[in-house]
């Protein structure tokens, strides 16, 4: 379930981040989307996440602020060498997500265990 309180959930799993959008701009004051974005992208700029997975199970739509921050913490792990991927997306955001093509650089799966199973396979120490 959404919370109305934030921009962004985040989940550490030890060295993966798990970042959960809560919803459009739109339904945040425009200084809670600025300051939670950059606050977002400290947490990923800390050496200690090597991956990320994006959690679109709260959302139905997302708007062009919330992907930018998304994207910026997309770019910064993959500069780094890490795996980005989306989960969990209803087939409003598997559309949106199609649309702007981002599965072209970031896989997207249909639960978050997929993703893990993605990003830490079995023979990984």
């Amino acid at each position: 379930m959404a919370d109305p309180q934030k921009v962004f959930l985040v989940e550490r799993l030890g060295n993966t981040l798990v970042v959960l959008p809560q919803g459009p701009a739109l339904q945040f004051k425009h200084q809670e989307v600025h300051l939670e974005s950059n606050a977002l992208l400290r947490v990923v700029e800390e050496p200690a996440f090597k991956n990320v997975i994006i959690d679109l199970h709260c959302v139905d739509y997302v708007d062009s602020l919330i992907i930018s921050s998304v994207l910026r913490c997309l770019t910064k792990i993959k500069q780094r060498g890490g795996k980005s991927v989306f989960c969990a997306a209803s087939e409003n955001m598997r559309s949106l997500l199609t649309s702007i093509q981002f599965g072209r650089l970031w896989p997207a799966f249909a639960t978050r265990d997929e993703a893990l199973a993605f990003i830490t396979p079995p023979n990984a120490t």
